[in-house]
C-alpha cells in the first residue's frame, strides 16, 4: 500500500496517434516543475492517467497549476482485496455517516463492474460501520479508481487548469506589461499549449515585471523573458508633437511594439504575438485601431482576451494570482487626447512623414 497523485488531462485523449507525444510532454512539464522545487518523484503513465509517486506534500499544489492537467487527487494505492480492510480502518473513527461509493473503472479490463465495487464496498461499509447508504446526499463520499488492476482509495479532486501541455504547440512572442489584461493573455494561450517568450518594455516597472514572470513560472517551469527600452520612442514622440499629431501616440506605439515583437519571433521562431487588447477597452483597441497596429507585422496576433469583459478578465487575474501584482500604466508619454477610430491613409501619411514607412 503506498501513496501517490492521480493526475487526470482531457483533451490529450482526443489527439490520435499525437496522444502519446502530448502525454510525454505533460509528464516532463510536471517533473521538471517538481525538480525545480527539490521535489523528487517518479511518473507512470496509464492510458486515461499519469501517476506520481512523491513523498512530498507540496506536490499535488505544484501539479494542479500544470497546464494540460484536469484535476490531481492525492491517493493510497493497494489491491482490491486490501481494500476492506483499509476503509475499515480509515473511516471508522468518524462516527455513524450517510455514505456513497463512487468508483471510476479506468482499467476496463478489471473483473468487476464499477457498478458491481460499488454495491460490494458498501454493503460491507454498511454492515462493518453501521452507516446508511445515501446516493442523493451523502455527508462521506468513497472516491475509488480502477487503474491496471490496482485500486486507488482518494477524498478530493483538485482543479487543474485543464488544456494542452506547454511546448505542444510551438512558440508565441507575448508582450506583456505590468497590468491586468496581458498577463492572462499569455496564460490562456499557455493553456492551449504554446511556450511564451515574454516581451515587456521598461517603463520603470522592471521589478514589478519579473514579479509577473515569478508568477507566470508557476505554471510553467521554463519561462523565456526580455525586458527592453524604448529608447527611439521618445524621438518620434517629439516628431509627432511637431507635426501637430500627438493624439497618434498611442496607435504608433502598440504599432512599433509589434514591429520589434515581430524581430524577436523571426529570431527566436516563434509562430505569432500575443496581446491583451480587449474590444473597446482603451482609445487604442477600437476595431479601427486594432486594425492599423495590426500592418505592423506579417505574424499573426493572438487576442485571446478580445471578446471579453473587464470583469471576466478580473476574476481570471484574481484566480491565476496576478491580479493583486498589478501596477497601473505610468506611461509619460499619452496624450491629453487620443485617437479612437484612426484611418489607414491617415496612418501611412504619418508613417511616411516619421520614415518609418516601408
Amino acid at each position: 500500500m503506498r501513496k501517490c497523485l492521480i493526475v487526470r488531462y482531457g483533451e490529450i485523449a482526443l489527439k490520435g496517434k499525437n496522444r502519446e507525444r502530448f502525454e510525454k510532454t505533460l509528464e516532463r512539464n510536471m517533473r521538471k516543475s517538481l525538480e525545480i522545487r527539490g521535489i523528487e518523484s517518479k511518473f507512470k503513465r496509464i492510458r486515461g492517467r499519469i501517476l506520481a509517486y512523491t513523498s512530498s506534500e507540496e506536490a499535488e499544489k505544484v501539479i494542479s497549476k500544470i497546464p494540460g492537467v484536469v484535476s490531481v487527487s492525492l491517493a493510497e494505492e493497494m489491491s482490491y482485496d486490501e481494500l476492506f480492510q483499509f476503509l475499515a480502518n480509515k473511516l471508522s473513527g468518524m462516527g455513524k455517516k450517510r455514505f456513497k461509493v463512487d468508483t471510476k473503472r479506468v482499467d476496463k479490463s478489471f473483473p468487476k463492474t464499477s457498478i458491481e465495487i460499488n454495491r460490494e464496498v458498501g454493503s460491507y461499509l454498511k454492515e462493518k460501520l453501521n452507516w446508511e447508504v445515501d446516493l442523493e446526499n451523502p455527508q462521506v463520499t468513497v472516491n475509488l479508481e480502477v487503474i491496471n488492476g490496482r485500486v486507488y482509495y482518494f477524498t478530493e479532486k483538485v482543479r487543474g487548469p485543464g488544456g494542452l501541455p506547454v511546448g505542444t504547440q510551438g512558440r508565441v512572442v507575448s508582450l506583456v506589461s505590468t497590468g491586468i489584461d496581458s498577463p492572462v493573455a499569455t496564460y490562456l494561450m499557455m493553456k492551449r499549449g504554446c511556450e511564451p517568450i515574454l516581451l515587456h518594455f521598461d517603463r520603470g516597472t522592471e521589478r514589478e515585471f519579473r514579479r509577473i514572470v515569478d508568477l507566470l513560472s508557476e505554471y510553467h517551469y521554463d519561462i523565456e523573458y526580455l525586458v527592453e527600452e524604448q529608447k527611439e520612442f521618445p524621438k518620434y514622440v517629439k516628431k509627432l508633437d511637431e507635426i501637430g499629431k500627438r493624439e497618434w501616440t498611442c496607435v504608433l506605439c502598440k504599432y512599433m511594439m509589434l514591429k520589434r515583437a515581430e524581430e524577436i519571433a523571426k529570431k527566436k521562431k516563434a509562430l505569432g504575438i500575443v496581446t491583451g487588447d480587449n474590444l473597446g477597452q482603451v482609445a487604442s483597441q477600437t476595431l479601427e485601431n486594432i486594425y492599423l497596429v495590426s500592418k505592423a507585422t506579417s505574424h499573426p496576433v493572438y487576442r485571446p482576451l478580445i471578446g471579453m469583459d473587464k470583469v471576466e478578465i478580473e476574476n481570471l487575474a484574481k484566480r491565476i494570482g496576478t491580479y493583486e501584482h498589478f501596477t497601473k500604466d505610468k506611461c509619460e508619454f499619452r496624450p491629453r487626447r487620443v485617437v479612437t477610430r484612426g484611418r489607414e491613409e491617415d496612418f501611412s501619411s504619418i508613417l511616411a512623414e516619421l520614415g518609418m514607412l516601408e
